[in-house]
């Protein structure tokens, strides 16, 4: 099987024009043959953007309606058939060509239910990449207690998401999170590679806010 039959991505996103086209760039050159379903409830140029980087790319895309994040990632999760969904967040970089073959391979051969990566800070926001360095360093200790793939990357079996009913649309935050720890630990894994995120998170939630809500999600 190729990566193709392997793996669906899935993408929510809502106004992710100044984004959305570079990790399309990525993704070309990653899995430029893999099934990917944008879930956008945008009012911007996001779908122009998608529309552009489809045809530069010959990528196979389909949009869907979005909405929440929890609704939009369940609605795109819903039109996978392969036996594994990767789910990226929309302002995700990649930093090598290998971040999504590597994590499918890993989970094969370790016969893994779910995998995340690491978070890295490409903007050369100092303050944020040390966040981003703590929240990994905390999360590759308690990965042993409790699972937590972020929604930036995290790749699952479809059966095993299923089983679990998908993102709980309850919560408006931390989506990632309730799901990632009803996995069983002994089935989960972070591996040695990052994704990458600017600071916008730090500029709208504040640096202390951005880190008082990554203690909350562990803490919880």
């Amino acid at each position: 099987m190729t990566l193709k039959d392997k793996i669906t991505i899935v993408i929510p996103s809502k106004n992710e024009e100044d984004y959305i086209g570079y990790l399309l760039d990525d993704l070309a050159k990653q899995a430029p043959d893999v099934q990917i379903i944008i879930a956008d409830a945008s009012d911007d140029n996001t779908r122009k953007v998608i529309a552009d980087k489809k045809q530069e790319h010959k990528l196979k895309i389909k949009v869907v309606q979005g909405g929440p994040v929890s609704e939009a990632k369940n609605n795109g999760a819903k039109l996978a058939k392969t036996p594994y969904i990767l789910f990226i967040d929309a302002d995700v970089r990649f930093f090598t060509q290998t971040e999504i073959a590597d994590s499918v391979g890993f989970m094969e051969h370790n016969n893994l239910d779910l995998i995340g990566l690491y978070i890295k800070c490409y903007d050369g926001d100092w303050r944020a990449q040390i966040g981003f360095t703590i929240f990994n360093f905390v999360n590759s200790i308690m990965q042993d207690y409790v699972p937590f793939a972020v929604g930036a990357f995290m790749l699952t079996r479809r059966d095993r998401f299923e089983e679990y009913g998908g993102f709980p649309c309850k919560y408006v935050t931390s989506e990632d999170f309730f799901l990632s720890k009803m996995y069983d630990v002994e089935k989960f894994a972070l591996i040695d590679h990052h994704v990458g995120q600017d600071n916008r998170r730090f500029k709208q939630m504040g640096y202390f806010g951005m880190a008082w809500y990554l203690i909350k999600n562990f803490w919880n």
